[in-house]
């Protein structure tokens, strides 16, 4: 019989009487293989490699999927040909009861600073870096963010939650935050100190014993924030701008989209992306930065990882606009509208608590997301076509695929069966990924696979939610009670009173009709979009309370809104 993993022990087995000396079973050598392939994941520095040189992954990833029939996993997958790395993942340890606790975060929120002289400002608005000094969160939630890291998926680089796959996407670089998503992706070339150290002295006009000395406290090609603060002020009293403005920007990627582990250091090969300051503004910040926080995201669904780096403004970001209902947050009364929507809500000092929030996204609901965020914000940043692009993005060596198929509703179209990530999109040379990123234009999603666009919030296809739990693990926390969300659907016109049913086992009726424009309009004052005292908020207020009114009015009697998909999809009457 086969070996199940994460199965419940027997009903009804006999336990002897007598003692038995409990003996340590010997752990297999695919066993030992695997435990070694995690140890080695957990390493902070990820080296650089050649420009035509892309990263091997590893055998789980470019190999065989693990069999199915000799792995069950409780809780999920049952299919493991799409997360094909589950077997390693922190969600597997959670389910058969290991918690690893809270990720220790790296964020430099707090270190930031604004230039003063026009010759850098001018430099760093041209950049496109310049929203990262003020939309950065000097506070960063350690409980959210990490309950968050639990659900991500390198195979399919999303979060799988109960409603389904949901992922960070150019587009949520590009409204938020404002930054470039558009233009060259860069290449990394491996340097030691020696060289290392010539970069100091040949762009940031350091002696060769200082540059040395430098090199030689981070053990690396690596310096110190610290010092680059204090050479930048330096720089700049003896008139020095130009290497202040290197010193400026290597600081600021080093405090934000590039944060790595060490908490305290940057990569000294990152000055070759500010040698030419006119060139500066030619990359696409945004998308390399949203290749290093995969990067890490990735990293951290390990269970051995104890922290997540990357620039975690961007995921907390994502977080508040998405998911209202479960993040603790509150207006930043210095918003100005038009700012980068990240400034709009102001962190609250303390750490929310890892199981609890795990707990709401077992629980989450599609009422609980918002699936397009930024509709009130495009006009002052209008939707880039480069958000459907369908390739690889980088960031030096890191390569991973931006994959829009894959969640479908977060750019308002009814979402269908993706296909797999492992088999249609080959990785090529980095020279050709940066080509076809140039050129985004012919390597965007196309209209035939993205369908129809939504009528509800929420929608998919009516196979969607089967095939989903039986590719993935929706839920964290064993509980028999869990039943799976109902697939969002058109809803049916009602001609009497009462309730009705939409023919595919879902029942409907006016009290949840009633509860769901409910808590849309409640969400346009979460949100802030709509506020109280304008003639927008009064009529929104009465809109709402008519919708509690139809609530109030239906609570007795039958239930109101009951689905009927058990867990794994099974259709069922409760």
């Amino acid at each position: 019989m086969a070996k199940t993993r994460g199965a419940p022990p027997r009903r009804g087995a006999e336990s002897s009487s007598q003692p038995v000396e409990r003996v340590r079973p010997t752990a297999s050598a695919r066993q030992r293989r695997l435990r070694r392939e995690v140890q080695e994941i957990q390493e902070d520095v990820v080296s650089d490699v050649d420009e035509e040189e892309v990263p091997a992954d590893d055998e789980a990833q470019q190999g065989d999927p693990v069999d199915v029939q000799a792995e069950v996993y409780g809780g999920g997958p049952e299919d493991t040909s799409v997360l094909r790395t589950y077997h390693r993942h922190v969600a597997l340890r959670l389910w058969n009861g290991e918690d690893r606790g809270t990720l220790k975060l790296v964020s430099h929120g707090r270190k930031l600073m604004a230039p003063v002289e026009a010759y850098i400002k001018d430099i760093v608005v041209n950049s496109g870096l310049a929203p990262l000094i003020d939309c950065s969160h000097s506070l960063v939630d350690r409980g959210l963010l990490s309950a968050f890291a639990e659900r991500w998926h390198r195979d399919t680089c999303s979060f799988h939650l109960p409603v389904g796959e949901m992922t960070i996407t150019l587009d949520d670089v590009s409204s938020p935050l404002h930054l470039p998503v558009t233009g060259r992706l860069f290449s990394l070339r491996t340097i030691g100190k020696d060289e290392a150290n010539m970069m100091l002295v040949s762009l940031l006009r350091v002696s060769h014993v200082v540059a040395f000395a430098k090199t030689e406290i981070t053990r690396g090609a690596y310096v110190k924030l610290g010092w680059l603060r204090d050479l930048y002020a330096h720089s700049v009293q003896q008139g020095n701008l130009d290497v202040a403005t290197r010193a400026y920007l290597l600081h600021l990627v080093g405090c934000t989209i590039f944060a790595d582990k060490s908490a305290t250091l940057v990569r000294v090969s990152y000055l070759e992306l500010f040698r030419d300051l006119h060139m500066v503004g030619t990359f696409a910040w945004g998308a390399s930065a949203l290749a290093f926080l995969y990067e890490n995201l990735k990293d951290a669904s390990f269970h051995n990882t104890r922290q997540i780096a990357g620039y975690l403004t961007l995921l907390q970001a994502w977080i508040y606009e998405h998911f209202p209902h479960i993040v603790i947050r509150q207006p930043n009364s210095e918003y100005e509208e038009g700012e980068t929507l990240s400034k709009r809500w102001a962190p609250l000092r303390g750490t929310g608590d890892v199981v609890v929030v795990r707990q709401a996204l077992d629980r989450l609901t599609y009422a609980d997301v918002i699936w397009m965020p930024y509709e009130a914000h495009r006009v002052h940043r209008p939707f880039h076509d480069v958000s459907w692009y369908r390739g690889h993005i980088t960031c030096g060596s890191i390569v991973f695929p931006h994959l829009p198929e894959r969640v479908l509703r977060q750019y308002g179209h009814i979402h269908s069966i993706p296909p797999s990530p492992h088999d249609t999109l080959p990785v090529s040379g980095i020279s050709d990924i940066h080509y076809q990123f140039l050129h985004y234009e012919d390597h965007l999603l196309e209209d035939v696979y993205r369908g129809p666009r939504m009528t509800i919030q929420g929608e998919c296809v009516d196979d969607y939610l089967r095939w989903y739990h039986r590719i993935s693990h929706p839920y964290l926390i064993p509980s028999d009670d869990k039943v799976a969300n109902p697939v969002p659907r058109r809803v049916p016109r009602v001609d009497t009173v009462g309730s009705t049913s939409d023919g595919v086992g879902h029942v409907i009726s006016y009290q949840g009709l009633f509860q769901g424009i409910s808590e849309r309009l409640q969400a346009l004052f979460d949100r802030g979009l709509v506020t109280h005292g304008t003639e927008t908020g009064g009529l929104t207020q009465e809109a709402l309370d008519m919708a509690n009114l139809g609530v109030e009015g239906h609570r007795t009697g039958k239930p109101s809104y009951r689905h009927v998909y058990r867990r794994r999809g099974d259709r069922s009457t409760q």
